[in-house]
């Protein structure tokens, strides 16, 4: 599977998004004592970036003034200004790709007129489609053929871990499927060894310590901040595992 990610230049996030799919060495140098819990593993033959010109004017005329010819791909991440957006679909569609995901992690990525607008024109165009918020937040549906493929092949999307756990301690734990900024292998170092009276408060840690690259800006939506739903999406994916293991091995 090919992904292409097309965004602007300086946009940090999809920067992060592109490069935890490489899997360089110094992607992640938080740790001082770093043992490369994130493994030697890299996608770096099948992904490829798009980095777009910034547009400063409120509304783009000519919006192939700036989109560029794109790559052969099957799936394409994006996040650009809305009037090049609106046209991305077609770009797409000549291409053959066959799914676009745009993320939001700011309540200004994608408007929801335009997420209408994008879902209506990808449908007609067979063409699947995906606004998570967060990124984190994209999960499987049962339409959704290529983009689930996706996260089966790149193994991101909403968290999901393995834990094995001892007399109430995390022991170790297997990262199944990554947050796309790469944050859930830092959330899983910190949790072994860590009792689970003490959970929460650790995942939080991690959480603010990667950084989540949510938005702390309310999102009206959510009528919360995209930081915060980025949140309990990793601790209900610990949760998750941890009840997983439980009903495993308390039988």
């Amino acid at each position: 599977m090919k992904a292409i990610f097309i965004y602007h230049k300086g946009n940090e996030r999809m920067e992060k998004f592109y490069k935890n799919l490489l899997n360089e060495v110094d992607f992640c140098r938080i740790c001082e004592d770093c043992y490369n819990c994130r493994g030697d593993w890299s996608f770096k033959n099948d992904v490829k970036n798009v980095v777009v010109e910034n547009v400063y004017e409120e509304f783009v005329e000519d919006p192939y003034k700036y989109l560029p010819d794109l790559p052969e791909g099957d799936i394409c991440i994006a996040q650009l200004h809305e009037d090049l957006l609106y046209e991305l679909p077609l770009l797409l569609k000549e291409k053959n790709y066959k799914a676009l995901i745009v993320p939001s992690e700011t309540p200004h990525d994608l408007s929801l007129a335009l997420r209408r607008d994008l879902k209506r024109v990808c449908n007609e165009l067979n063409i699947e489609f995906e606004n998570p918020k967060p990124f984190c937040s994209l999960e499987k549906k049962e339409n959704n053929k290529v983009i689930n493929e996706f996260i089966d092949y790149f193994r991101i999307g909403k968290p999901k871990l393995t834990v094995y756990i001892e007399n109430n301690i995390i022991k170790d734990v297997k990262v199944e499927i990554s947050a796309p900024c790469g944050e859930t292998y830092y959330i899983a170092k910190r949790l072994k060894g860590i009792s689970l009276d003490n959970l929460k408060e650790e995942i939080a840690n991690a959480h603010h310590n990667y950084p989540c690259l949510g938005s702390m800006e309310i999102d009206k939506e959510l009528n919360d901040t995209i930081l915060h739903k980025a949140g309990y999406i990793a601790i209900n994916s610990v949760e998750k595992a941890i009840r997983v293991f439980l009903s495993k091995n308390n039988k």
